[in-house]
C-alpha cells in the first residue's frame, strides 16, 4: 500500500498526474474529493481500505480496521469536524490511517504507535500528505536532512523524543502521534493534538476486562472480511496467546514457528504443547540453521527498499523469509506478538513508579526485585530515586553519549540512548549538540509519569518496526500486523494501576489476567522466554567475509560516522556476552539504508568528505523508487 492525500485544490490535478507517473506497476487508484478533483492517489487492496460517502463528505480508513463499509457510511452521518472524526475513529479496533474529506476539508491521522503514520509538506504550494515521506520526497526533488544523519547511529532505539519524530526527507514533517492533520481547501495545514495518555487508575479486575475485549476487538480486525491470516507460533505467551484469541474467531489459520539452534530453547516445546488445541491448516517450521540468519542482509541486496529511514529493529532478510513462507500457504496479513513485552511485563520503571507514588505497596516487589537483581542497597536507593525533569534528563543524556550502560539499575524516562563504541569524535559531539539543541527547547514528554512515556515510546518502536516489515512483505503479497501496539490496546494498558501491573512469581499479570479462560494456565504463567544470542554467534560465523567487506567499504566509515578499525575490533573480537554486540543491528541497517541510497538517487554518491554528508549528494529523483 501506498497513497498520498491531496488538497480540494486546482493543483492537485497535476499532482496526482505525477504520482501516477512515479507509481508504474499499473495499479494506481484514485479517489475523489464531492468536487470531482482527486483526494486519495495511489495503490492498495480492497482489503486494505474501507470507505463511504455522503453528500459532501468521504472517509477512508486504510489499513486493517474492524468496521464495515456499511457501517462506516452509518457513522459518518454523525461527523461534521475533525473532533467528530476523533472520536469515531475511538469507538474502532484494528489500525489504519483515517482520512476524510468533509466539505472540501481534508483531514487525517495515524495511530498513537505509530503503525499507521502519515508524513507531509508543501508540494505545488499545496500541503500534501502520504504514507511514507520519500513519495513527497519525490515530488519536490528534496534531498536528505545531512544534520540529523549523526542521530541515526544512537542504539539501540535511535534518538530520543522529540528527535525521534525528525523526518530525514528535507522539507517533509512527520505528524506526530496523537495529532491530526487538518489541510484547508487553499492548500493550507494545520495540526491539533488528540490524545491525552490516561492515568494509572483502573483496578485489574476491571482493567483486564477491558483489555481482553480490546484484544479480541483488534484481532477480529485482522480476520474479518474473509482475509486469510498466519500467525507466529513462537511458543512464547504473546505470540502464543494471540494463536488463541484466532483460534477464537473461528477462521482458518497458518502457523509460522521458527526453531532455534539453541537445543535448550523451550520454545518448541511451548509451541508443540499449544498446536493441538489450535484450527491449524499448516504449521511450518523453519528447521535450525536453515533460515537466513542474522546479518543475511549483507550478502542479499534489497531489490525493493524502503527509503524512509534506516530500518529499526528489522532483520531484512528474515522478514523477507517469513513473508514468503507465509504467502506461498496463502497468507495475506501474518499477525505477530510484537509490542507486548513493552506493556505487560514489569520494568524497573514500573517499580520506580510504584515505589514513588505507593511506598507501602511497593516493599514486596522491592524486595523481589533486590533478590532478582542481586541489588546492594546503594543501588536499589538509586533506582528509586526521583527522575529530574524530561527536558533537563534530555540534557544530561547529551554528557553521557560514551557512557557504559547500567544494564541492571538503569532508570530513564526511556532507554537511554548511547553512542556505539566504533562511532567517531565527530559523531558523538554533532549528537551532543543536536540532544542540546532540543533539550533547550523544553520538550514535554509523552506522559507525565516516567514509566507512561517509556510505554508509549517503545510502543512507537514497536509501530515503526511493524510498519516497515509490511513495507518489505509487500513484495510478497503480505502485510505484518501487532495487536499489541493498536491504540485500544495501549489505551487500556497504560490505565490499569501501578499497583496491579507488579505480582510476585508473574512474568505479565495484567496479560495473564486478561487471557485468562482464552489461552491455557500453564502457558499464561510462564517465567521464562528464548534467548537469540546463539543465533548471533551462528550469524558472525557465517558472514564473517561480508562482515569484513562492510568494514573495508563502509559508507558510514566514509562519512566519518565510524571508524573501521573500532568496528572491526567489536566484530571480530571475544566477547564473553553478546552485550557488546547489541548496537551493531542499528549500525547495520543504517549502513544498508545508505547504501540504498546510492542506488536510488541522482547525483553522486557519498564520498569521503567527513559528516555531515552534502544535501545535494542524496536526492531522490522523481519514480526512483516505488
Amino acid at each position: 500500500m501506498e497513497f498520498v492525500v491531496l488538497p480540494d485544490h486546482p493543483a492537485a490535478a497535476g499532482i496526482a498526474r505525477r504520482v501516477r507517473a512515479a507509481i508504474d506497476d499499473g495499479a494506481v487508484r484514485i479517489l475523489n474529493h464531492h468536487s470531482g478533483r482527486p483526494w486519495l492517489v495511489g495503490r492498495w487492496s480492497d482489503e486494505d481500505i474501507t470507505w463511504a460517502g455522503l453528500g459532501e463528505n468521504r472517509l477512508a480508513l486504510l489499513g486493517s480496521a474492524g468496521v464495515t463499509a456499511t457501517r462506516l457510511a452509518e457513522l459518518l452521518r454523525g461527523v461534521r469536524t475533525g473532533g467528530d472524526l476523533t472520536a469515531l475513529a475511538g469507538g474502532l479496533a484494528g489500525a489504519f490511517h483515517l482520512v476524510a474529506s468533509l466539505g472540501g476539508r481534508v483531514h487525517g491521522q495515524g495511530t498513537l504507535s505509530s503503525a499507521c503514520q502519515l508524513f507531509y509538506g508543501p508540494v505545488a504550494g499545496v500541503t500534501v500528505a502520504a504514507d511514507r515521506p520519500q513519495t513527497l520526497a519525490r515530488l519536490t526533488g528534496a534531498g536528505i536532512v545531512e544534520e540529523l544523519l549523526p542521530l541515526q547511529i544512537l542504539a539501540p532505539f535511535g534518538p530520543p523524543w522529540p528527535l525521534n519524530d525528525r523526518c530525514l526527507w528535507r522539507g517533509v514533517r512527520t505528524l506526530t502521534p496523537g495529532h491530526r492533520l487538518g489541510i484547508e481547501a487553499d492548500g493550507t495545514a494545520r495540526t491539533v493534538s488528540w490524545w491525552t495518555p490516561p492515568e494509572p487508575e483502573v483496578p485489574l479486575a476491571e482493567g483486564a476486562g477491558v483489555l481482553r475485549d480490546a484484544l479480541v476487538a483488534a484481532v477480529e480486525a485482522r480476520t474479518a472480511r474473509g482475509v486469510p491470516v498466519s500467525a507466529d507460533l513462537s511458543g512464547g505467551m504473546d505470540s502464543t496467546s494471540l494463536c488463541y484469541l484466532i483460534a477464537g474467531q473461528g477462521v482458518p489459520l497458518v502457523t509460522f514457528h521458527y526453531d532455534s539452534v539453541d537445543p535448550s530453547s523451550e520454545d518448541r516445546l511451548w509451541a508443540a504443547r499449544c498446536l493441538p488445541d489450535l484450527p491449524v491448516t499448516r504449521h511450518l517450521v523453519v528447521p535450525p540453521g536453515t533460515g537466513p540468519g542474522m546479518y543475511a542482509e549483507l550478502a542479499t541486496p534489497d531489490p525493493c527498499p524502503d527509503l524512509e529511514a534506516p530500518l529499526s529493529m528489522i532483520r531484512r532478510a528474515t522478514v523477507e523469509h517469513s513473508a514468503r513462507q507465509v504467502a506461498e500457504a496463502g497468507s495475506r496479513r501474518h499477525v505477530m506478538g510484537l509490542g507486548s513485552d513493552e506493556l505487560f511485563r514489569p520494568s524497573l520503571m514500573t517499580l520506580h513508579a510504584l515505589a514513588r507514588r505507593h511506598p507501602l505497596r511497593s516493599v514486596r516487589q522491592i524486595r523481589a526485585f533486590r533478590s532478582m537483581r542481586r541489588w546492594s542497597w546503594a543501588t536499589t536507593v538509586r533506582s528509586l530515586s526521583p527522575i529530574e525533569p524530561y527536558p533537563r534528563w534530555l540534557a544530561s543524556r547529551a554528557d553521557q553519549l560514551t557512557t557504559e550502560r547500567r544494564w541492571d539499575a538503569e532508570v530513564d524516562w526511556e532507554v537511554a540512548a548511547k553512542m556505539p563504541p566504533w562511532a567517531t569524535r565527530e559523531a558523538v559531539d554533532a549528537a551532543r549538540r543536536l540532544l542540546l539543541d532540543a533539550a533547550a527547547e523544553r520538550p514535554e514528554p509523552l506522559a507525565g509519569l516516567p514509566v507512561q512515556h517509556e510505554m508509549i515510546r517503545l510502543s512507537q518502536v514497536n509501530g515503526t518496526m511493524i510498519r516497515r516489515s509490511s513495507r518489505v512483505g509487500e513484495q510478497f503479497g503480505v502485510s505484518f500486523q501487532a495487536p499489541f501496539v493498536d491504540d485500544r490496546v495501549l489505551e487500556a494498558a497504560l490505565s490499569i494501576r501501578l499497583a496491579d501491573r507488579m505480582a510476585v512469581g508473574w512474568a505479565k499479570p495484567v496479560l495473564s489476567a486478561a487471557l485468562r479462560g482464552v489461552a491455557p494456565d500453564d502457558l499464561l504463567a510462564r517465567k521464562n522466554k528464548g534467548d537469540h544470542s546463539p543465533e548471533l554467534y551462528t550469524a558472525l560465523r557465517r558472514y564473517r567475509r561480508e562482515l569484513r567487506d562492510l568494514c573495508d567499504d563502509s559508507h558510514l566509515v566514509r562519512l566519518g560516522l565510524a571508524d573501521r578499525d573500532a568496528l572491526a575490533s567489536v566484530l571480530f573480537g571475544l566477547h564473553p556476552d553478546a552485550r557488546p554486540l547489541m548496537p551493531f543491528d542499528v549500525t547495520l541497517n543504517y549502513e544498508l539504508w545508505l547504501r540504498s541510497l546510492s542506488g536510488h538517487t541522482r547525483g553522486d554518491t557519498p564520498d569521503s568528505t567527513p559528516a555531515p554528508v552534502r544535501a545535494t549528494e542524496l536526492v531522490l529523483a522523481e519514480g526512483a523508487e516505488r
